[in-house]
């Protein structure tokens, strides 16, 4: 078989008709081309929209994590702050209520304490009080000569003179 092909057409209307196609095939490849911008577009606004909103929430779970570490961090400085004061504090401390204690255990009837006076910085106590009698004082004196934790015994000769209500004052120095 034999293909015959007959063009009738006149050569004018033969260009316009090949113009036409051309011009046909251009405007689909046209709009494809404007489609696939358009589908591309609307992906990428879409793609924004997402991570603006994801950016925001990222902000503002930094902002919340900013605000609860400085909430920690000042803790921390507060807790640090009171420990160094702890230790300030705590630096020259003896314990006193041992002494007391045995002060006040070895405290005979006949004698009445009116005043205690600790002085931290000389290692020092002063007792004042009354006795009934001298033999009362000189009685409390060596007890108080035989507990451990005191090194001396200072006492003012002229509080012996009297026999009874005798004032006293006993100075006693804290052994290190």
């Amino acid at each position: 078989m034999m293909n015959i092909n007959l063009n009738l057409l006149p050569t004018a209307k033969k260009t316009r008709l090949e113009a036409i196609i051309n011009f046909l095939f251009i405007k689909n490849i046209t709009e494809l081309f404007l489609m696939v911008v358009a589908v591309m577009t609307a992906t990428l606004v879409w793609g924004w929209v997402l991570l603006e909103q994801d950016f925001a929430n990222l902000t503002k779970t930094a902002t919340l994590i900013n605000r609860e570490s400085y909430n920690y961090n000042q803790d921390a400085k507060n807790i640090n702050e009171l420990i160094k004061n702890i230790n300030a504090s705590s630096k020259n401390f003896f314990p006193l209520t041992p002494k007391l204690t045995d002060l006040s255990a070895n405290l005979p009837r006949d004698i009445k304490m009116n005043s205690v006076q600790i002085d931290n910085a000389a290692q020092t106590i002063s007792l004042t009080g009354i006795a009934v009698s001298r033999n009362a004082l000189l009685n409390y004196q060596e007890i108080l000569k035989t507990i451990s934790w005191v090194s001396s015994l200072e006492t003012p000769v002229s509080q012996l003179f009297q026999k009874e209500n005798v004032k006293f004052e006993f100075k006693l120095k804290i052994k290190n």
